[in-house]
């Protein structure tokens, strides 16, 4: 690898790192988001969904941007959206104001991504390209992981507005890289037009079914808007292949849509992004509110999966060649489901140290299957396809991930529910639904929940603080009972893969 491919490299890897802490570092604030503004969790569940929703739908029309007018180009403006909407998150007055920051800042996210992975693709040779995208993803996901630790450490010194400071910041630094050491490019895509009709579909699908688990959760499984906001989100993923094959350029075109294995790639960097982020939402809630710590030192306990999965990223990628994506991946997802099943047995007389094994264990998963998926998304259109390829591999990444993030917050929201349902009946204590669904959804420090356990008799209490730290505990088991079907799911897709069909060539594509 020459000295201008590692500068270009070293560029990106700004903007690939600050991307990768944008969505898991939120995943922290959002308890003391939710205590500022005096708002439940189905509302500040959108400061996730918001930016997961623009950003995974619009990583395609960046790349595709990108390919017709200059990836460089779109790179710089999708900072400069990014860092706008980072002051506009710092001054928000009301919950409301941060959520449409929050998408804005997706926005910027979707232009940024895949125009930096097409730069860090063509700017090496073929047999070196393995290596720069695990560069890349190892930077991403270090920042996927790494995130909590610096949003924790910001909230719990100073304000949780500390870490969209930090976002501002680093995009600054990183527009002034990407100017200064990459060249704006001579070709384009020229005939290329961005499939408006397509992502408004999917977009409203994926809205749709996002808002229906968090409608569904609280009102009801059955319940009339649930049911049609499901419906609703059916009809629009059925229309979106019909509606592909009839614009000019699609969002995910026909071809690659045929293209099995490239179809299956896309699903690998998506499942195992479920289980990172599982863990990366309730495993720092575990430590506050069962261990009893604070948002820094839940953040710090956080530190080994983080070294695992940065570590295992920056390594991998030497070994996709030799090795091969498949034994890699299948492996990784092996190791995801170990990870899963310790979840399922975690006491929570066991303490800290037990956790230690289970993110090592998740760590190693997600390091041996993030940069081998992205390398293959890349490898099965070729180099001229990587802007889109990129896009639609990190928009599974991300949608996927939060998608089955939603999923587990419902189910562990039922199983917390029932819990403290069965708790009061068996004290013979009357609380209101309303009571109960604060008491399920919320944390021992929440005020919400603190002024109903005052209303109640010192015995009561007691009952009621058991229940909502048990709630949590069996809710969490719940949701990884989902993780490990979904990280099971994903050594049959792995298995699957035919290697010889990852080194297609750009002119067969």
């Amino acid at each position: 690898m020459d000295g201008k491919a590692k500068r270009i490299l070293a560029a990106v890897s700004i903007p690939s790192f600050l991307i990768g802490t944008d969505f898991t570092g939120a995943m922290l604030l959002v308890t003391p988001i939710e205590q500022e503004y005096s708002v439940d969790i189905t509302t500040t569940q959108w400061v996730l969904n918001a930016y997961a929703l623009t950003l995974s739908m619009g990583l395609v029309a960046g790349g595709r941007l990108g390919d017709m007018l200059g990836h460089r180009r779109f790179v710089l403006i999708g900072l400069a959206i990014f860092l706008f909407a980072s002051l506009a998150c710092i001054l928000a007055p009301n919950v409301t104001a941060l959520i449409v920051a929050r998408a804005l800042q997706g926005i910027g996210s979707a232009l940024v991504w895949p125009c930096i992975l097409a730069l860090a693709a063509t700017s090496v040779e073929e047999d070196e390209r393995a290596q720069a995208m695990g560069i890349l993803m190892g930077t991403v996901a270090g920042g996927n992981v790494l995130a909590p630790f610096i949003a924790g450490t910001l909230a719990e010194f100073g304000d949780w507005r500390g870490f969209f400071v930090f976002n501002l910041v680093f995009a600054l630094i990183a527009m002034v890289l990407i100017a200064r050491f990459i060249e704006r490019e001579k070709e384009h895509n020229t005939d290329e037009a961005v499939d408006l009709a397509g992502m408004a579909v999917l977009a409203g699908g994926v809205f749709c079914l996002l808002f229906g688990l968090d409608v569904g959760a609280d009102n009801g499984w059955t319940d009339w808007v649930t049911l049609s906001l499901f419906a609703i989100a059916c009809v629009l993923f059925v229309l979106f292949p019909f509606i592909e094959k009839a614009v000019r350029d699609p969002m995910i075109p026909v071809s690659m849509m045929r293209n099995h294995q490239f179809v299956r790639t896309l699903a690998l960097n998506g499942l195992p992004a479920i289980v990172l982020f599982l863990c990366l939402l309730y495993l720092p809630q575990y430590m506050q509110k069962v261990l009893g710590w604070s948002i820094f030192w839940s953040a710090m306990g956080m530190l080994p999966l983080a070294v695992v999965v940065a570590s295992m990223n920056l390594a991998v990628g030497n070994y996709y060649n030799s090795v091969g994506p498949r034994k890699l991946m299948s492996l990784g997802h092996a190791f995801l489901m170990a990870g899963c099943v310790g979840m399922l047995f975690l006491q929570t007389s066991w303490g800290y140290l037990a956790l230690v094994p289970i993110m090592v264990l998740v760590g190693l998963g997600g390091g041996l299957v993030f940069g081998p998926a992205g390398t293959a998304a890349v490898n099965a259109v070729g180099a001229k396809g990587a802007g889109l390829a990129g896009g639609l591999s990190f928009m599974f990444h991300l949608g996927l991930g939060a998608i089955g993030i939603a999923f587990a917050t419902s189910m562990m929201f039922l199983s917390a529910t029932r819990v403290v349902e069965n708790a009061l009946a068996a004290a013979t204590i009357k609380l209101g639904s309303q009571d109960i669904h604060t008491l399920a959804a919320g944390t021992l420090k929440d005020p919400a929940v603190a002024a109903i356990i005052d209303r109640l008799s010192s015995k009561d209490a007691v009952t009621v603080t058991a229940a909502v730290r048990d709630s949590f505990a069996e809710g969490l088991h719940t949701a990884f009972w989902f993780g490990l079907v979904v990280a099971a799911v994903g050594v049959v897709v792995s298995l699957s893969v035919d290697e010889k069909k990852l080194k297609t060539e750009p002119e067969q594509t």
